[in-house]
Protein backbone atom coordinates (compact mmCIF):
# COMPACT_ATOMS: atom_id res chain seq x y z
CA UNK A 1 0.00 0.00 0.00
CA UNK A 2 0.82 3.62 -0.35
CA UNK A 3 1.00 5.17 3.00
CA UNK A 4 2.08 8.88 3.98
CA UNK A 5 4.19 8.97 7.23
CA UNK A 6 3.92 12.24 8.80
CA UNK A 7 6.19 13.27 12.37
CA UNK A 8 5.05 16.12 14.15
CA UNK A 9 7.22 17.86 17.57
CA UNK A 10 6.96 15.38 19.41
CA UNK A 11 9.93 13.80 21.60
CA UNK A 12 8.55 10.33 20.52
CA UNK A 13 9.37 11.13 16.91
CA UNK A 14 12.45 8.97 17.08
CA UNK A 15 10.01 5.94 17.24
CA UNK A 16 9.04 7.26 13.49
CA UNK A 17 12.11 6.19 11.96
CA UNK A 18 11.15 2.67 13.41
CA UNK A 19 8.23 2.89 11.97
CA UNK A 20 9.03 3.62 8.47
CA UNK A 21 11.43 1.22 8.14
CA UNK A 22 9.27 -1.45 9.32
CA UNK A 23 6.60 -0.56 6.93
CA UNK A 24 8.86 -0.22 4.10
CA UNK A 25 10.68 -4.34 4.88
CA UNK A 26 6.80 -5.11 4.90
CA UNK A 27 6.53 -4.19 1.25
CA UNK A 28 4.32 -0.91 1.52
CA UNK A 29 5.64 2.04 0.13
CA UNK A 30 6.01 5.02 2.35
CA UNK A 31 6.59 8.69 1.63
CA UNK A 32 7.27 11.22 4.28
CA UNK A 33 5.85 14.79 5.73
CA UNK A 34 7.88 16.51 8.74
CA UNK A 35 6.40 19.66 10.41
CA UNK A 36 8.53 22.52 11.76
CA UNK A 37 8.41 20.55 14.92
CA UNK A 38 9.70 17.26 14.07
CA UNK A 39 12.72 18.71 12.65
CA UNK A 40 13.55 19.66 16.17
CA UNK A 41 14.25 16.46 17.08
CA UNK A 42 14.94 14.18 13.95
CA UNK A 43 16.37 14.83 10.36
CA UNK A 44 15.27 14.00 6.95
CA UNK A 45 18.21 12.53 5.69
CA UNK A 46 17.94 9.94 7.79
CA UNK A 47 14.96 8.72 6.62
CA UNK A 48 16.18 8.45 3.18
CA UNK A 49 19.04 6.08 4.14
CA UNK A 50 15.87 3.68 5.53
CA UNK A 51 14.32 3.05 2.15
CA UNK A 52 11.22 5.59 1.93
CA UNK A 53 10.42 7.36 -1.37
CA UNK A 54 10.56 10.80 -0.71
CA UNK A 55 10.51 13.18 2.58
CA UNK A 56 9.16 16.66 2.25
CA UNK A 57 9.62 19.26 4.28
CA UNK A 58 6.95 21.90 6.01
CA UNK A 59 7.01 24.31 3.33
CA UNK A 60 7.77 22.05 0.15
CA UNK A 61 4.08 22.94 -0.80
CA UNK A 62 6.07 25.97 -2.50
CA UNK A 63 9.47 24.20 -3.62
CA UNK A 64 9.54 24.63 -7.75
CA UNK A 65 11.08 20.85 -8.20
CA UNK A 66 7.72 19.40 -6.68
CA UNK A 67 5.86 21.07 -10.02
CA UNK A 68 7.61 19.44 -12.74
CA UNK A 69 5.88 17.23 -15.48
CA UNK A 70 2.11 16.69 -14.97
CA UNK A 71 1.86 17.46 -11.10
CA UNK A 72 -0.24 20.53 -9.99
CA UNK A 73 0.21 21.27 -6.31
CA UNK A 74 2.56 18.65 -4.61
CA UNK A 75 -0.31 18.47 -1.22
CA UNK A 76 -2.85 17.30 -4.03
CA UNK A 77 -0.84 15.00 -5.94
CA UNK A 78 0.39 13.34 -2.60
CA UNK A 79 -3.44 13.23 -1.42
CA UNK A 80 -4.46 11.19 -4.57
CA UNK A 81 -0.83 9.24 -3.98
CA UNK A 82 -1.62 7.98 -0.66
CA UNK A 83 -4.09 4.96 0.05
CA UNK A 84 -3.65 6.34 4.08
CA UNK A 85 -2.59 9.16 5.85
CA UNK A 86 -0.65 8.28 9.27
CA UNK A 87 0.07 10.82 11.71
CA UNK A 88 2.93 9.19 14.41
CA UNK A 89 3.51 10.61 16.70
CA UNK A 90 1.22 13.53 16.97
CA UNK A 91 1.84 16.78 19.37
CA UNK A 92 -0.82 18.55 20.71
CA UNK A 93 0.57 21.78 18.37
CA UNK A 94 -0.26 19.91 15.08
CA UNK A 95 -3.80 17.96 16.85
CA UNK A 96 -4.73 22.01 17.03
CA UNK A 97 -4.36 22.82 13.74
CA UNK A 98 -5.38 20.01 11.95
CA UNK A 99 -8.88 20.69 14.42
CA UNK A 100 -8.93 24.24 13.41
CA UNK A 101 -8.52 23.42 9.84
CA UNK A 102 -5.22 25.55 10.00
CA UNK A 103 -2.97 24.74 6.67
CA UNK A 104 0.08 26.93 6.94
CA UNK A 105 1.88 24.11 6.12
CA UNK A 106 2.33 20.69 3.71
CA UNK A 107 0.61 18.41 6.17
CA UNK A 108 -2.19 21.25 7.39
CA UNK A 109 -3.10 21.10 3.01
CA UNK A 110 -2.45 17.56 2.86
CA UNK A 111 -5.06 17.02 5.51
CA UNK A 112 -7.67 19.14 3.95
CA UNK A 113 -7.23 17.69 0.63
CA UNK A 114 -7.44 13.99 2.01
CA UNK A 115 -11.12 13.69 1.57
CA UNK A 116 -12.86 10.97 2.85
CA UNK A 117 -9.68 8.62 2.68
CA UNK A 118 -8.57 6.77 5.77
CA UNK A 119 -6.88 9.04 8.18
CA UNK A 120 -4.91 7.43 11.31
CA UNK A 121 -3.70 9.79 13.95
CA UNK A 122 -1.05 8.34 17.41
CA UNK A 123 -1.58 11.39 20.14
CA UNK A 124 2.04 11.65 22.32
CA UNK A 125 2.61 14.09 24.95
CA UNK A 126 2.47 15.25 28.61
CA UNK A 127 -0.15 13.13 30.84
CA UNK A 128 -1.35 17.14 31.64
CA UNK A 129 -1.25 18.13 28.15
CA UNK A 130 -3.12 15.11 26.99
CA UNK A 131 -5.93 15.41 29.56
CA UNK A 132 -6.10 19.36 29.25
CA UNK A 133 -10.34 20.23 28.28
CA UNK A 134 -9.20 22.11 24.85
CA UNK A 135 -6.90 19.00 23.66
CA UNK A 136 -9.60 16.97 24.43
CA UNK A 137 -12.14 19.04 22.75
CA UNK A 138 -9.87 19.01 19.42
CA UNK A 139 -9.28 14.86 19.71
CA UNK A 140 -13.38 14.64 19.97
CA UNK A 141 -13.70 17.15 17.28
CA UNK A 142 -11.72 14.60 14.98
CA UNK A 143 -12.45 11.51 15.94
CA UNK A 144 -16.00 12.26 15.29
CA UNK A 145 -15.22 12.04 11.64
CA UNK A 146 -16.07 8.29 10.14
CA UNK A 147 -12.98 8.41 8.05
CA UNK A 148 -10.61 9.65 11.14
CA UNK A 149 -9.41 6.93 13.75
CA UNK A 150 -7.43 8.43 16.97
CA UNK A 151 -5.46 5.53 18.81
CA UNK A 152 -5.20 5.98 22.31
CA UNK A 153 -1.64 6.63 23.40
CA UNK A 154 -0.40 3.98 26.36
CA UNK A 155 1.36 4.20 29.64
CA UNK A 156 4.40 4.54 31.43
CA UNK A 157 7.77 6.75 32.22
CA UNK A 158 7.30 9.58 29.99
CA UNK A 159 9.91 11.86 28.31
CA UNK A 160 10.25 14.16 30.83
CA UNK A 161 10.01 11.46 33.97
CA UNK A 162 6.36 11.82 34.97
CA UNK A 163 4.44 8.45 34.65
CA UNK A 164 0.97 8.35 33.26
CA UNK A 165 -0.83 7.76 29.51
CA UNK A 166 0.59 10.05 26.77
CA UNK A 167 3.00 7.65 25.02
CA UNK A 168 3.36 6.64 21.73
CA UNK A 169 2.65 2.49 21.50
CA UNK A 170 5.65 0.01 20.75
CA UNK A 171 6.89 0.22 17.17
CA UNK A 172 5.61 -3.07 16.24
CA UNK A 173 2.58 -2.22 17.72
CA UNK A 174 1.94 0.77 15.82
CA UNK A 175 3.16 -0.86 12.54
CA UNK A 176 0.02 -3.53 12.71
CA UNK A 177 -2.87 -1.06 13.64
CA UNK A 178 -1.22 0.78 10.32
CA UNK A 179 -1.59 -2.18 8.30
CA UNK A 180 -4.69 -3.68 9.67
CA UNK A 181 -6.78 -0.37 10.51
CA UNK A 182 -9.21 1.23 8.04
CA UNK A 183 -11.86 3.46 9.86
CA UNK A 184 -13.96 3.63 6.37
CA UNK A 185 -14.18 -0.04 6.43
CA UNK A 186 -16.59 -1.23 9.16
CA UNK A 187 -18.59 -4.93 8.46
CA UNK A 188 -20.67 -5.38 11.89
CA UNK A 189 -19.67 -8.61 11.39
CA UNK A 190 -18.51 -10.48 14.24
CA UNK A 191 -15.51 -12.87 13.71
CA UNK A 192 -14.11 -15.68 16.82
CA UNK A 193 -10.77 -16.95 17.17
CA UNK A 194 -9.43 -19.36 19.43
CA UNK A 195 -5.39 -18.64 19.09
CA UNK A 196 -1.94 -20.31 20.61
CA UNK A 197 -1.79 -23.07 23.26
CA UNK A 198 -3.82 -24.19 26.00
CA UNK A 199 -2.41 -25.92 29.49
CA UNK A 200 -3.21 -28.35 31.46
CA UNK A 201 -2.10 -28.18 34.89
CA UNK A 202 -0.94 -30.71 36.97
CA UNK A 203 -0.10 -28.48 40.19
CA UNK A 204 1.18 -24.83 40.88
CA UNK A 205 4.13 -25.64 39.69
CA UNK A 206 4.31 -28.20 36.62
CA UNK A 207 1.48 -28.63 33.59
CA UNK A 208 1.40 -29.93 30.01
CA UNK A 209 1.08 -27.67 26.92
CA UNK A 210 2.31 -28.05 23.36
CA UNK A 211 4.34 -25.96 21.15
CA UNK A 212 1.88 -23.50 19.18
CA UNK A 213 2.58 -19.90 19.77
CA UNK A 214 -0.70 -18.99 18.39
CA UNK A 215 0.69 -17.07 15.04
CA UNK A 216 -1.84 -18.74 12.83
CA UNK A 217 -4.94 -16.86 14.57
CA UNK A 218 -3.11 -13.98 15.32
CA UNK A 219 -2.67 -13.59 11.04
CA UNK A 220 -5.99 -14.91 10.88
CA UNK A 221 -7.10 -12.10 13.26
CA UNK A 222 -5.22 -9.07 11.27
CA UNK A 223 -6.86 -10.61 7.49
CA UNK A 224 -10.42 -9.97 9.08
CA UNK A 225 -9.73 -6.75 10.78
CA UNK A 226 -7.74 -5.03 7.98
CA UNK A 227 -11.28 -5.84 6.00
CA UNK A 228 -13.31 -3.98 8.58
CA UNK A 229 -15.05 -7.09 10.80
CA UNK A 230 -15.15 -7.20 14.43
CA UNK A 231 -12.70 -9.81 15.86
CA UNK A 232 -12.38 -11.40 19.12
CA UNK A 233 -9.33 -13.42 19.43
CA UNK A 234 -9.54 -15.92 22.42
CA UNK A 235 -5.76 -16.28 23.57
CA UNK A 236 -4.07 -19.66 25.29
CA UNK A 237 -1.65 -19.95 28.01
CA UNK A 238 1.15 -19.95 24.82
CA UNK A 239 -0.06 -16.92 22.43
CA UNK A 240 2.87 -14.90 21.00
CA UNK A 241 3.02 -11.40 22.69
CA UNK A 242 2.06 -9.80 19.20
CA UNK A 243 -1.08 -10.58 19.77
CA UNK A 244 -1.28 -7.00 22.26
CA UNK A 245 -0.05 -5.09 19.60
CA UNK A 246 -3.71 -4.99 18.34
CA UNK A 247 -5.30 -4.29 21.76
CA UNK A 248 -5.26 -0.62 20.42
CA UNK A 249 -7.18 -0.86 17.16
CA UNK A 250 -11.19 -0.25 17.92
CA UNK A 251 -12.48 -3.44 16.36
CA UNK A 252 -10.42 -5.72 18.77
CA UNK A 253 -11.22 -7.77 21.86
CA UNK A 254 -9.03 -9.91 23.20
CA UNK A 255 -9.93 -12.77 25.95
CA UNK A 256 -6.99 -14.87 27.75
CA UNK A 257 -8.12 -17.90 28.66
CA UNK A 258 -5.00 -20.05 29.69
CA UNK A 259 -6.82 -23.43 30.40
CA UNK A 260 -9.10 -25.49 27.92
CA UNK A 261 -11.98 -24.97 31.19
CA UNK A 262 -11.30 -21.43 30.75
CA UNK A 263 -11.47 -21.74 26.41
CA UNK A 264 -14.59 -23.18 26.83
CA UNK A 265 -15.76 -20.90 28.86
CA UNK A 266 -14.55 -17.97 26.57
CA UNK A 267 -15.92 -19.43 23.61
CA UNK A 268 -19.38 -20.54 24.33
CA UNK A 269 -19.96 -17.04 25.93
CA UNK A 270 -18.90 -15.32 22.38
CA UNK A 271 -19.86 -17.80 19.90
CA UNK A 272 -23.57 -17.13 19.94
CA UNK A 273 -23.77 -13.75 18.85
CA UNK A 274 -20.38 -13.94 16.31
CA UNK A 275 -21.05 -14.66 12.59
CA UNK A 276 -17.58 -17.08 12.34
CA UNK A 277 -16.00 -18.92 14.51
CA UNK A 278 -12.06 -20.06 13.35
CA UNK A 279 -10.21 -22.49 15.68
CA UNK A 280 -6.85 -22.07 14.71
CA UNK A 281 -6.23 -23.13 18.43
CA UNK A 282 -4.34 -25.75 19.99
CA UNK A 283 -6.83 -26.72 22.92
CA UNK A 284 -5.27 -29.42 24.98
CA UNK A 285 -7.21 -32.75 25.25
CA UNK A 286 -6.58 -33.88 28.42
CA UNK A 287 -7.02 -32.49 31.89
CA UNK A 288 -5.19 -33.89 35.27
CA UNK A 289 -7.10 -34.07 38.71
CA UNK A 290 -5.47 -31.15 39.71
CA UNK A 291 -3.26 -30.99 43.29
CA UNK A 292 -3.32 -27.63 44.87
CA UNK A 293 0.01 -28.32 46.11
CA UNK A 294 2.94 -29.39 44.73
CA UNK A 295 3.25 -33.52 44.09
CA UNK A 296 6.19 -35.18 45.38
CA UNK A 297 8.46 -37.29 42.85
CA UNK A 298 7.85 -40.10 45.67
CA UNK A 299 4.10 -39.93 46.04
CA UNK A 300 3.55 -40.11 42.09
CA UNK A 301 4.04 -43.62 41.03
CA UNK A 302 4.09 -44.34 37.82
CA UNK A 303 1.38 -42.74 36.34
CA UNK A 304 -0.87 -39.62 36.49
CA UNK A 305 -4.43 -39.76 36.97
CA UNK A 306 -6.13 -37.73 34.10
CA UNK A 307 -9.21 -37.51 32.34
CA UNK A 308 -10.56 -36.13 28.69
CA UNK A 309 -10.79 -32.44 28.41
CA UNK A 310 -14.25 -30.73 27.18
CA UNK A 311 -14.23 -30.84 23.22
CA UNK A 312 -15.01 -27.10 22.42
CA UNK A 313 -15.58 -27.73 18.88
CA UNK A 314 -17.98 -30.37 19.07
CA UNK A 315 -19.91 -28.23 22.14
CA UNK A 316 -19.65 -25.13 19.60
CA UNK A 317 -21.28 -27.04 16.92
CA UNK A 318 -24.00 -28.07 19.13
CA UNK A 319 -25.46 -24.95 19.42
CA UNK A 320 -24.19 -23.17 15.97
CA UNK A 321 -27.04 -21.61 14.25
CA UNK A 322 -27.92 -21.84 10.40
CA UNK A 323 -26.53 -18.35 9.91
CA UNK A 324 -22.89 -19.01 11.23
CA UNK A 325 -20.27 -20.64 9.95
CA UNK A 326 -17.54 -22.74 11.61
CA UNK A 327 -13.79 -23.45 10.86
CA UNK A 328 -11.61 -25.72 12.37
CA UNK A 329 -7.80 -26.49 12.54
CA UNK A 330 -6.42 -30.18 12.10
CA UNK A 331 -2.85 -30.41 13.24
CA UNK A 332 -1.96 -34.03 12.63
CA UNK A 333 1.44 -36.15 12.17
CA UNK A 334 -0.57 -38.11 9.21
CA UNK A 335 -1.97 -35.95 6.89
CA UNK A 336 -4.10 -38.43 4.66
CA UNK A 337 -7.43 -38.17 3.06
CA UNK A 338 -8.45 -40.84 5.82
CA UNK A 339 -7.83 -38.98 8.25
CA UNK A 340 -9.32 -35.52 7.53
CA UNK A 341 -12.07 -37.37 6.49
CA UNK A 342 -12.79 -38.81 9.64
CA UNK A 343 -12.48 -35.59 11.31
CA UNK A 344 -14.99 -34.07 9.35
CA UNK A 345 -17.60 -37.25 10.00
CA UNK A 346 -17.02 -36.31 13.73
CA UNK A 347 -17.28 -32.85 13.45
CA UNK A 348 -18.86 -31.82 10.47
CA UNK A 349 -17.54 -27.92 10.01
CA UNK A 350 -18.34 -26.08 7.50
CA UNK A 351 -14.64 -25.72 6.47
CA UNK A 352 -11.13 -27.61 8.22
CA UNK A 353 -7.55 -26.60 7.58
CA UNK A 354 -5.38 -29.59 7.81
CA UNK A 355 -1.70 -29.44 7.97
CA UNK A 356 1.54 -31.45 9.32
CA UNK A 357 3.32 -30.94 12.62
CA UNK A 358 5.64 -31.61 14.86
CA UNK A 359 7.40 -30.82 18.18
CA UNK A 360 10.86 -31.67 17.12
CA UNK A 361 11.82 -33.04 20.17
CA UNK A 362 11.72 -36.82 19.17
CA UNK A 363 15.05 -38.10 17.69
CA UNK A 364 16.16 -36.21 15.02
CA UNK A 365 12.81 -34.29 13.88
CA UNK A 366 12.62 -30.86 12.71
CA UNK A 367 10.11 -28.81 14.33
CA UNK A 368 7.02 -28.98 11.70
CA UNK A 369 3.89 -26.40 11.58
CA UNK A 370 4.30 -24.58 15.41
CA UNK A 371 6.54 -21.80 15.99
CA UNK A 372 6.67 -20.97 12.04
CA UNK A 373 5.86 -18.30 9.61
CA UNK A 374 4.74 -20.67 6.76
CA UNK A 375 3.37 -24.39 6.37
CA UNK A 376 1.64 -26.74 3.75
CA UNK A 377 -2.12 -26.00 4.47
CA UNK A 378 -5.28 -28.61 2.99
CA UNK A 379 -8.85 -26.94 2.79
CA UNK A 380 -11.27 -30.09 3.58
CA UNK A 381 -14.83 -29.41 3.07
CA UNK A 382 -17.40 -32.15 3.25
CA UNK A 383 -17.28 -32.30 -0.42
CA UNK A 384 -13.64 -32.06 -1.22
CA UNK A 385 -10.15 -31.73 -0.17
CA UNK A 386 -7.60 -29.78 -2.05
CA UNK A 387 -3.57 -29.25 -1.06
CA UNK A 388 -1.63 -29.25 -0.05
CA UNK A 389 -0.67 -25.47 -1.05
CA UNK A 390 2.69 -24.21 0.68
CA UNK A 391 1.83 -20.36 1.81
CA UNK A 392 2.64 -17.93 4.72
CA UNK A 393 0.18 -18.22 7.25
CA UNK A 394 -0.57 -14.60 6.40
CA UNK A 395 -2.13 -15.80 3.24
CA UNK A 396 -3.94 -18.35 4.91
CA UNK A 397 -5.93 -15.40 6.97
CA UNK A 398 -6.86 -14.01 3.69
CA UNK A 399 -7.90 -16.62 2.13
CA UNK A 400 -10.08 -17.25 4.66
CA UNK A 401 -11.78 -13.92 4.83
CA UNK A 402 -12.02 -14.54 1.14
CA UNK A 403 -13.78 -17.91 1.43
CA UNK A 404 -16.07 -16.03 4.15
CA UNK A 405 -17.04 -13.40 1.45
CA UNK A 406 -17.89 -16.39 -0.85
CA UNK A 407 -15.08 -16.23 -3.16
CA UNK A 408 -14.20 -19.76 -4.48
CA UNK A 409 -10.98 -20.23 -3.79
CA UNK A 410 -9.72 -23.99 -4.01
Amino acid sequence: MNYILAVTGSIASYKALDVARGLVKNGHEVKVILTQGALEFIKPETFRYLGVSDVYLPQDDFNPKFLFNKQTVLHIELAKWADKLIIAPLSANTLGRLSLGLNNDLLGSLFLAFGQKPVLMFPAMNTQMLYHSRVQEHLKKLSEQAHISIINPVSGILACGDIGAGKLPEVNAVIDLIETLDPTKDKKTHVVITAGATAAPLDPVRYLTNPSTGKMGINVAKAFLKSGYQVTVLAGHQCSDEVNNLQGHPNFKLVKAATTSLMKEAALKTFPEADLYISTGAIADIEFDFSSEKIKKESMGNSLPFHQAPDILKEILNIKKANQKVVSFAAETQTTPEVFAEKMNRKPVDLMVGNKVSNGLLESQEIVGFQKSEGEYFFITQKNISGPFKMPKAEVGEQLRQWFEGEKIW
